[in-house]
C-alpha cells in the first residue's frame, strides 16, 4: 500500500512539472515567437517596398509607372510599419517612398517618426546620422524663408557629429547657411569639404557662388 501511494505521488508530481512547462512555455515562449514571426514578416514587406522604390528611382518608362511603384514601396511600408512601429528603417522607407511621389510634408511627417525618441534608439549611429540628413534635406527643400532653415541646420549639424567627414552633409549644410545669410559660415564649411574632398562639385559651385 506505501508503495503504491508514492507512485501515486510520483505520477501527481511529475505532471505537475509537465503542466508547470507547458504554462511557461506558454506564457513567455508563446508572445516571443509571436514577436518573431512579426518582426520576420515585417522584413518581408520592408524588403519588397524597397525593392520597388528602388525601381521607381530607375525606372525609364512612364512618369506614371514611377509613381505606381512609389505608391506600391509606400503601402509595402505601411504594412511593415503596421507589424513592427518600432523599426525607424520601415519608418524611413515610407518617408522616401513619399518623398519620390512629391509628398514632402508627408515624408517629413515620417522622418519625424523615425527620429522620435521611442523609435531613433533602433537605429545604429550610422543609419541615425543618414536619417537626420535626409530629414535636414527635406526641411531645406520645404524651406520658405527662415522657415524649417533652423531645423534643417540643427540636422545636419547632429548628423555631423555623428559622421563629420561626409562631405555631402557639408555641403548642404552650407548651402542652408548661404541662405541664412551667414556667408563667413558658408564658406568654412565649403572649404572643409573641399579639404576633404576637392573634386566635389558641389563645394565647388558654392565657393564660385561666395568667391565670384
Amino acid at each position: 500500500m506505501e508503495n503504491f501511494a508514492i507512485q501515486v505521488v510520483t505520477v501527481l508530481v511529475g505532471l505537475c512539472v509537465v503542466w508547470l512547462a507547458q504554462f511557461l512555455s506558454k506564457k513567455y515562449m508563446g508572445p516571443t515567437r509571436a514577436r518573431g514571426r512579426k518582426k520576420a514578416q515585417a522584413r518581408h514587406h520592408f524588403v519588397k517596398g524597397a525593392q520597388a522604390l528602388a525601381k521607381s528611382r530607375t525606372c525609364s518608362g512612364k512618369p506614371s509607372e514611377a509613381r505606381s511603384l512609389a505608391k506600391e514601396a509606400n503601402s509595402e511600408a505601411d504594412m511593415a510599419i503596421m507589424l513592427d512601429p518600432l523599426d525607424a528603417a520601415c519608418h524611413v522607407l515610407k518617408a522616401l517612398a513619399l518623398e519620390q511621389q512629391g509628398l514632402f510634408p508627408a515624408a517629413l511627417r515620417s522622418m519625424d517618426v523615425a527620429l522620435s525618441p521611442e523609435v531613433v534608439k533602433n537605429l545604429t549611429p550610422s543609419e541615425m546620422s543618414d536619417a537626420l540628413m535626409k530629414r535636414g534635406g527635406l526641411l531645406l527643400s520645404t524651406s520658405k524663408g527662415r522657415r524649417n532653415l533652423d531645423a534643417a541646420i540643427s540636422d545636419f549639424q547632429k548628423s555631423l557629429e555623428i559622421t563629420p567627414d561626409n562631405v555631402k552633409v557639408l555641403c548642404m549644410l552650407a548651402v542652408c547657411l548661404e541662405k541664412n545669410r551667414s556667408y563667413a559660415e558658408a564658406e568654412k564649411t565649403y572649404v572643409r569639404a573641399l579639404a576633404l574632398d576637392p573634386d566635389s562639385d558641389e563645394a565647388r559651385s558654392g565657393m564660385a557662388r561666395l568667391r565670384p
